[in-house]
């Protein structure tokens, strides 16, 4: 069940061509797409949060953005499904009450989301242009205060749709439809226009500049990082000091060994034997204090091994830190060009339609374009997830974690349940049982415990 096309009497048989076609390309979408996109990308916003909140990448800030951009992102598929119930003959969304509440968190839906991607898209900007502020200014903190400020200024900018909102009968269609008070027709104008602008003109050009100037930098920064890798120089051997002390161990080998020799071998002419034993302490103390000088030689090796081994650690952490960094930008990179990529169309529609007066055919052929170019707009509510998975490496490591975390749980939970039960049938040498798990008969030799 589509909208109903208007008066085509009077038209061309091209028009009708064209009307017919944009009728169906719109029942497609309206019965069959949307729900599909509601209920997977429902479904993939929610997985996106439990993996920014639930693995390591909650010690981003970027996470924070994402996260909230998939909260946002679900709360219109949520007001858009509403709207698809209409179909199926469920008139929740025409209701009074509800009517206002789904237009306000839709189009809060929509503000919050174009924010937040401006949001962290000047993030990365900042990260990536001035990297020795990157640690004050992109922490978890700031962005829980620009999410929570971004998300105010949302409820104030939408606020009238509340108050404009209302179920209206429509005579064509003998029908009550959620729709703007024509009282407030003036009004709506010209808010409509400020949306435009909040919504679209001034978001959009925020992420194209930024994103052209990061984009740029990450390829610098990747061809150079190419370069030094082919041209890269082979280790060189150099004789550092070491923390082990088998140099001092043999030293002090060679001197108790000749100090023996020279007890056994060396007595006075003499034959005095005071004399000897007077020469052996000395010997001794030589002994003690060369151990003590070697001693306190390894000591400041270890110190000067230890020292080097750190300096040698911090580049390799730095490097470690950048690529991370580097891989992060690249996935928010690609998640904000998408989302311009399928809003702009819309948005450049709704200035055409401000801009001119259309002829008949010129409002056919915007028609048929509206239904593809909406496909668009919905669409980037309930694909992200697919885009993190695709972009963001560290996003896939985090859900394969899960999974595992998730899969190793059940299998303690199936051990700890086999355990119990041959606890409780104790008293016989060798027990065989039958277990029947998922669908299989697996037969298991079971010795008793001791």
């Amino acid at each position: 069940m589509g909208a109903l096309p208007p008066d085509i009497d009077d038209a061309a048989g091209e028009d009708e061509e064209m009307l017919r076609i944009a009728f169906l390309i719109g029942d497609i979408v309206h019965q069959y797409y949307v729900p599909i996109l509601c209920c997977t990308g429902s479904i993939g916003n929610i997985l996106s949060v439990f993996v920014f909140f639930k693995t390591k990448l909650r010690k981003l800030s970027s996470s924070f953005y994402l996260a909230a951009l998939a909260v946002s992102d679900t709360c219109f598929l949520t007001g858009l499904f509403a709207q698809w119930l209409n179909f199926l003959n469920v008139n929740i969304y025409n209701m009074n009450y509800f009517c206002q509440f789904f237009t306000f968190s839709s189009y809060l839906a929509s503000f919050c989301s174009v924010w937040f991607v401006v949001a962290f898209t000047v993030e990365r900007f900042i990260a990536v242009m001035y990297p020795l502020k990157r640690q004050t200014m992109c922490t978890v903190r700031r962005a829980k205060i620009v999410l929570f400020c971004l998300t105010l200024v949302g409820c104030l900018h939408c606020l009238p749709y509340m108050l404009i909102a209302e179920p209206v009968y429509m005579p064509k269609l003998n029908a009550t439809i959620c729709d703007m008070n024509a009282e407030y027709k003036e009004q709506l104008a010209l808010f409509n226009y400020w949306d435009s602008i909040v919504v679209y003109a001034v978001p959009f050009t925020t992420i194209a500049v930024l994103n052209t100037c990061t984009g740029c930098t990450v390829w610098k920064f990747a061809t150079v990082r190419r370069t030094l890798t082919m041209h890269k120089m082979k280790p060189q051997t150099t004789s550092m000091p070491t923390c082990s002390t088998a140099g001092g161990a043999a030293a002090s080998y060679r001197v108790t060994t000749s100090l023996k020799r020279q007890k056994s071998t060396g007595t006075h002419p003499s034959g005095q034997h005071n004399v000897a034993k007077h020469e052996d302490q000395q010997q001794q103390q030589q002994h003690h204090h060369l151990q003590l000088q070697q001693q306190q030689q390894q000591q400041q090796q270890q110190q000067q091994h230890q020292h080097h081994c750190e300096i040698t650690q911090k580049p390799g952490r730095r490097k470690v830190q950048n690529s991370s960094q580097l891989k992060v930008t690249k996935m928010l990179l690609i998640v904000s060009t998408v989302f311009v990529l399928l809003n702009l169309p819309s948005c450049l529609l709704r200035i055409e339609a401000y801009l001119e007066t259309q002829s008949a055919k010129k409002q056919n052929t915007t028609i048929a374009l509206q239904y593809i170019f909406n496909a668009f707009f919905i669409t980037n509510f309930g694909i992200n997830f697919v885009l993190y998975c695709v972009s963001g490496q560290n996003f896939r490591k985090a859900v394969l974690s899960i999974f595992r975390r998730v899969s190793s749980t059940q299998r303690e939970g199936v051990t700890q349940v086999t355990v119990s039960e041959y606890c409780r049938n104790t008293g016989t040498s060798t027990r065989r049982r039958m277990m029947t798990q998922h669908c299989w008969n697996e037969m298991h030799e079971l010795h008793p415990l001791k």
